[in-house]
């Protein structure tokens, strides 16, 4: 069975860094980005099976970023997770509509942010 590619979007070098390392022992190909117009060019280049993404980013932010992978009929059956510190329902709320199958809250756990994505990617 081919390994599951996941695209990490996310200004943070840190969290790039830990969650690629751990979702790559999991199994996972991992590409990652650093803002929205990067993550934008790298979905068409990777076509990854699930795309993790960061809200808060340099140039595009995650809604708009989701709302146009959403809008795109080569992109709109990717799964996107959202990965954010705002905690506030209204944030899940938007991402939700902007097109997320799911909302990941920071700090998290990695063996629930590992369940999600199963989860996510068995669904698909």
């Amino acid at each position: 069975m081919a390994r599951k590619r996941v695209l990490l979007a996310d200004d943070e070098e840190d969290i790039k860094i830990v969650l690629s390392t751990f979702l790559q022992s999991h199994g996972y190909e991992i590409a990652t980005a650093f803002d929205g117009l990067d993550t934008l060019e790298k979905v068409q280049s990777e076509k990854p099976d699930l795309i993790l993404l960061d809200i808060m980013m340099p140039v595009l932010d995650g809604y708009e970023v989701c709302k146009r992978l959403k809008a795109d009929k080569r992109t709109a059956n990717i799964p996107i997770l959202m990965l954010s510190a705002a905690a506030h329902a209204d944030s899940i709320a938007r991402a939700l509509s902007a097109g997320a199958k799911d909302y990941i809250v920071k700090p998290f756990e990695p063996e629930k942010l590992l369940e999600k994505i199963k989860e996510i990617l068995a669904g698909a």
